[in-house]
């Protein structure tokens, strides 16, 4: 299933897509709960399936399984479905604004691609600590810096080098604490595509002065591109060996793909919910795979540009640099 957030004359809705069509999830629950006799469909729709994303997966499995039995409800009535007191359930894609699918409680930018960071170390003069390779390291970003496919990237007045960072996604959908490595693709509802927009100048800045991490470098408003969509894991075969594709302009400037990330999904889990609770609605990050930026390559982005990132099974997050 490929779950969207978007948006219709002006209010957001969740919804799935299936070929060029989106479907209202809460309407067309409700439509399903009204066909089984349900007196207060609507209310119980918008209980367990509300218009919001991060609503919708705080009812964890349960959620899943109903948004399942809608889809095959909307495959039965061959897409012709109305909300249980006639709204219309259905718009093509071409007519609603796609949002970021998905405001998360909490994101976790891992380091998993041990090209990326042998590169980045080497900017700096430095070789790989041999501490990355005994735990999987990462920083926590700003999820309001997130937005969706076609909203504007606002180049940051402080920087003169802003790059694209090609990243794979893991979206929680189930609470846990102490994940062990076997349990851990349960705890797995899905997967997207982020661009970590980064100011390459300050982040060289900050890791200088003092290696925590980057701070402003990848923090600010527009600073995170997200989507199209999440696609549940049952939809991905295999997570560890996905495409990844950047273009700009219509250039390819970035190939690589996931089977090279040192660090693999379960380790991520595992890691993040020692002793911490996770939570649905929790996003993790992959990282930067080696050649997934514009640094890597020796180009550098500039206002005007579209950023295109792809990822296979997933779709394609387009967004546009703009300088105000």
């Amino acid at each position: 299933m490929r779950l969207v957030t978007f948006e219709r004359l002006g209010e957001e809705r969740i919804g799935f897509v299936q070929g060029e069509k989106v479907f209202d999830l809460t309407l067309c629950y409700a439509s399903l709960l009204r066909k089984e006799g349900v007196a207060v469909a609507m209310r119980v729709a918008q209980a367990l399936m509300p218009p919001d994303m991060l609503g919708f997966l705080e009812g964890e499995e349960r959620a899943l399984e109903e948004a399942e039995r809608v889809r095959e409800f909307v495959e039965e009535k061959e897409g012709e479905v109305e909300g249980p007191n006639g709204e219309r359930a259905v718009w093509p894609l071409s007519e609603v604004k796609l949002k970021a699918p998905l405001k998360p409680k909490l994101m976790v930018d891992f380091s998993t691609f041990e090209e990326h960071v042998r590169m980045g170390f080497e900017k700096l003069g430095m070789s790989i600590p041999q501490e990355w390779y005994q735990v999987p390291v990462g920083y926590k970003m700003n999820p309001y810096s997130v937005i969706g496919p076609e909203e504007p990237v606002i180049w940051p007045s402080f920087t003169q080098i802003l790059d694209y960072e090609l990243e794979f996604g893991i979206v929680v959908g189930k609470r846990g604490k102490n994940v062990s490595k076997e349990d851990a693709m349960d705890y797995v509802l899905g997967y997207t595509i982020v661009n970590d927009i980064s100011a390459r100048d300050m982040e060289f800045i900050e890791l200088k002065a003092m290696p925590l991490g980057p701070l402003k470098s990848k923090d600010f408003d527009n600073a995170t591109p997200m989507g199209p969509c999440i696609v549940t894991k049952d939809e991905i075969k295999d997570p560890h060996n996905l495409k990844m594709v950047a273009r700009v302009n219509g250039e390819v400037w970035s190939e690589a793909s996931t089977k090279d990330m040192h660090w693999k999904i379960p380790d991520l889990i595992a890691h993040l919910s020692k002793d911490q609770t996770i939570h649905p609605g929790t996003v993790m990050l992959s990282g930067t795979p080696g050649g997934g930026c514009g640094m890597h390559v020796g180009k550098l982005l500039k206002p005007g540009d579209v950023v295109e990132l792809e990822i296979e099974g997933i779709g394609v997050l387009r967004n546009p640099i703009v300088k105000t």
